[in-house]
């Protein structure tokens, strides 16, 4: 390998060197495999990463839907305007809420 000591003064290195240099990469390299290993297999540890991840994701998903059931009542009262506007779509989705109901209500007394 002929690789310099000094990129301005291009002078080859020796052989010891060029083994030294790999040597430490070498070294570095399997230090960091080492080190990525030992994560891997201290599954205690990881469980409880994975565990607070979980939780700081539900944390923010929990505040987006607070956010989102207090805009609810003022969807509730726009809803009488809204379906006055649109009956036919307000009398196709209660209709089609009527059929789901009675279509769970019928399959429930079925399997019994």
């Amino acid at each position: 390998m002929t690789t310099t000591k000094n990129a301005s003064h291009r002078e080859p290195m020796t052989d010891s060197e060029t083994v030294r240099e790999d040597l430490e990469y070498t070294r570095q390299h399997l230090a960091d495999t080492v080190q990525e290993l030992t994560r891997r297999l201290n599954v205690p540890h990881r469980m409880k990463e994975t565990a607070s991840s979980a939780g700081h994701r539900m944390s923010g998903v929990a505040g987006q839907t607070g956010q989102k059931m207090k805009q609810v009542p003022g969807a509730m009262k726009e809803l009488p305007a809204t379906s006055k506007r649109h009956p036919k779509a307000t009398a196709a989705i209660g209709g089609a809420i009527a059929v789901g109901a009675g279509a769970a209500v019928w399959m429930s007394r079925r399997h019994k």
